[in-house]
């Protein structure tokens, strides 16, 4: 893996040693370039001084021979007489004693008398040579005398005036170049303007030798590229105005060049051996870290599926390693220790102790067997939401726990395992044969926990609802158990029994009601015409019209059956699918009013809501919201509530009944008389309508004592400002009581069954014909 933290480590240290080496090799290139050219420049500078100090002492015993030779009276004695043979002896004798090549005695018309050598080999006339010299008084110049060079001083020979003048110099031939060269190390080279004079120290020379472009272009090739092999510096020398002499002096670099190859090579041999060292080295360090890493890794990984016990195995570590391989170790036990609390508060309810639903349906899988009969019982605590509310969540939870207790002592001693499944509700399993009779033992255990408790110095009477399920016989999935054990104790609860023992089928017809609820909350999704709306009409006592309907609904499966209303609006308002359920009831009236104006009828509908439809938030402004959209009045809606539903969410119902009554809608009491409503509440409720339960209308006509219940709430009614409405009247005697008890509206069947809206449009069409 090219992106490991081994690989990382070796690219790293290998890229730093190899920064470092190209660094160093760079320098090093760098800084011996610059040496090696400052060293050239040196050595050449100092051959320059060597060159001017040797022809300075050449100079010197030049001028002390000429005035040795100028001063000597016998000299001067035979100058002035012409003496031929005096003057050639003194100037061989002289020349030879001071080994100059050339001595020369010049009158003064420049014409030479005698020289050391013979006279034919240089020009009779030397006025041009003679008057530049003389521009130089004792100082030397290089001149050049029948094509060869010579290093010459002019001195004047006066007996006592100036009579003659005296040229003495030496020969410079290669032998001085390579004299130079000997003093200097570098090649020494005389080149004149004139007669392709060339004089040099270079032993080899190429047949037609040009210095300047020899020592200029002449290149050598090297590891890297072309090289010139010279490194040149010209110097004038001293001479004739028309015929300069240089002097050219040249550095040879070749040895430079190899010096400098090979100490390039002993350092790049250095840097391999060190690249390599580093790569070894580097490796060694990130397999030295990584592999406590990758052990650590592992380890991790182990942690991962649950395994906490290890053996870091490794040899002796840095301290660092081994304060982390002990941090691994300090984590395994905490997140072991940890994963232990989780676990136990995982499975089990962290007030009781006891094992949670999820966890016992495990248990129930495991801990079961066919061969042995168990009993399950479910327990529910009855009315302990009021506790909470009347004496405080902290009663409430002590309440718990000392029913779970004693749940705990009774279920032990029989070798049983018990759960909390809900927020009040209990399940414990123990085998059957652990009690001697199976009922006294149920009856024991209810008669132990409806026992009075004493709750932070409070006596507190508990009552309780069980169900028993029984294993294999009712039974053997954990689900099915435990679905069973909850209807058992629903059952007991609904039927107000304190034990319910689960029958066979109980366990279809809830199986069948979860299927009722999808399919009904299919059918409002829809809007397939499974549900409809019916509507009864309502008569007006006093003009003999129908001016209100009470819309009602109904349910035609797709199946043809008919679902009763009380039966799937419960199933709504347990599930909380009862808001849905309004929703559409509430858009599907409002929709029928706004079609009935359209066709001239008034009619006001009053919807039946819940609890729950008064307690949504989102209920007011859903109806304001479909009046607005279709155009309805709030005066032609009356929201219908039973007293039930005002008496469990007072304080939240009136102040939703009272924002309704602010934009116009009617409020009616559905059921008065049957429910548990106080003259006292009833004087506070906002409302516009009570309707009379039609258990004192149904047979107004034959009792007596309903004629008095229902004439006083009349008269009740009034009194406080409501209207009154009958409902369930089916004589015509039992609307002629209602209209002499001067009663406001009445429906039942002896008016009209509810219709569907075509229908009533018929019926009304037909009353008013009678009428």
């Amino acid at each position: 893996m090219t992106n490991s933290l081994k690989n990382r480590i070796t690219i790293l240290c290998v890229g730093l040693v190899l920064l470092t080496t190209m660094v160093s090799l760079f320098s090093f290139w760098w800084s011996t370039s610059k040496f090696q050219e400052e060293k050239v420049n040196q050595d050449i500078s100092v051959a320059q001084n060597v060159y001017k100090q040797y022809l300075k002492s050449k100079e010197s015993l030049l001028l002390t021979a000429a005035k040795v030779l100028t001063s000597d009276f016998g000299f001067k004695q035979a100058v002035a007489t012409r003496d031929a043979g005096t003057i050639s002896s003194v100037l061989f004798n002289h020349s030879q004693r001071i080994d100059a090549e050339l001595m020369m005695l010049i009158d003064l018309s420049g014409t030479l008398i005698s020289a050391n050598t013979s006279e034919d080999h240089f020009a009779h006339d030397l006025r041009p040579l003679m008057k530049e010299l003389l521009n130089a008084p004792e100082q030397s110049s290089f001149v050049v005398l029948n094509k060869e060079l010579y290093q010459v001083i002019l001195l004047p020979v006066k007996a006592p005036r100036t009579v003659a003048y005296s040229l003495v110099g030496f020969k410079i031939d290669d032998s001085v170049a390579s004299e130079l060269k000997n003093l200097t190390g570098m090649d020494v080279s005389f080149i004149g303007s004139a007669d392709d004079l060339v004089i040099s120290s270079l032993v080899k020379r190429p047949e037609q030798f040009d210095p300047v472009n020899y020592f200029n272009t002449l290149t050598t090739s090297r590891f890297f590229s072309e090289y010139l092999v010279y490194r040149n510096r010209d110097i004038n020398l001293p001479s004739l105005h028309s015929h300069p002499i240089i002097i050219l002096l040249s550095a040879d670099l070749t040895q430079s060049y190899s010096d400098f190859e090979k100490l390039f090579l002993t350092l790049m041999v250095l840097a391999i051996l060190t690249l390599f060292v580093g790569v070894v080295t580097s490796s060694l360090l990130a397999n030295n870290l990584t592999t406590p890493l990758t052990q650590l890794a592992a380890i991790a990984r182990q942690f991962a599926l649950g395994n906490y016990s290890f053996e870091f195995k490794g040899k002796k570590q840095s301290s660092e390693i081994t304060t982390l391989v002990e941090a691994f170790n300090s984590m395994g036990n905490d997140i072991h220790e940890r994963e232990q609390q989780i676990n136990f508060q995982a499975k089990h309810d962290s007030l009781t102790g006891f094992y949670n639903r999820s966890a016992m349906l495990e248990v129930l899988c495991e801990q079961l067997e066919p061969s042995t009969e168990y009993t399950l019982v479910g327990i529910d605590i009855k009315g302990l939401r009021h506790i909470n509310d009347k004496l405080g969540p902290r009663i409430g939870d002590d309440c718990l726990k000392a029913v779970a207790c004693r749940i705990g002592e009774f279920s032990d001693e029989l070798g049983g395992f018990h759960a909390r499944i809900g927020g009040d509700e209990f399940l414990t399993v123990f085998p059957m044969a652990a009690a001697k009779e199976f009922k006294s033992g149920i009856e024991g255990l209810m008669a132990q926990l409806q026992a009075c408790y004493t709750i932070q110095k409070l006596k507190i009477n508990l009552r309780f609802s069980a169900g028993i399920v029984q294993y294999p016989t009712q039974g053997i999935a954990s689900d099915d158990l435990m679905r069973r054990v909850l209807i058992a104790v629903d059952s007991a609860a609904n039927e107000h029994e304190s034990i319910h023992y689960y029958q066979v089928g109980e366990d279809e017809a809830h199986l069948e009601r979860l299927i009722m609820l999808d399919e009904l909350k299919q059918a409002i999704s829809d809007n397939d015409g499974q549900l409809f709306m019916t509507y009864q009409p309502k008569l007006h006592m006093k003009t003999q019209k129908i001016d209100k309907v009470e819309s009602l609904i109904r349910w035609q499966r797709k199946d043809g059956s008919w679902v009763n209303p009380e039966l799937f609006i419960d199933l709504a308002e347990q599930s909380g699918l009862i808001v849905e359920l309004t929703a559409w009831v509430v858009n599907t009236v409002v929709a029928q009013v706004a079609n009935w104006q359209s066709k001239g009828i008034e009619l006001q509908a009053a919807i039946n809501v819940s609890a729950q439809d008064i307690a949504f938030p989102g209920f007011h402004s859903a109806l304001v919201d479909t009046l607005k959209e279709y155009k309805v009045a709030p005066e032609l809606i009356t929201i219908e509530l039973t007293e039930r539903d005002m008496i469990e969410n007072e304080e939240k119902g009136i102040k939703a009944l009272e924002d309704l009554k602010m934009i116009g809608v009617k409020i009616s009491l559905d059921d008065y008389g049957v429910g548990q409503t106080s003259l006292g509440r009833l004087k506070m409720l906002p409302i516009d309508e009570l309707k009379l339960d039609k258990c004192f209308i149904l047979k107004l006509d034959e009792s007596q004592k309903d004629q008095f219940i229902v004439q006083s709430s009349i008269t009740l009614g009034h009194q406080l400002g409501f209207s009154v409405v009958a409902e369930g009247v089916e004589t015509l005697d039992s609307l002629n009581l209602l209209k002499n008890m001067k009663c406001d509206h009445a429906q039942g069947y002896y008016l009209s069954r509810p219709l569907k809206a075509e229908l009533l449009e018929e019926w009304l069409h037909e009353y008013y014909a009678k009428n």
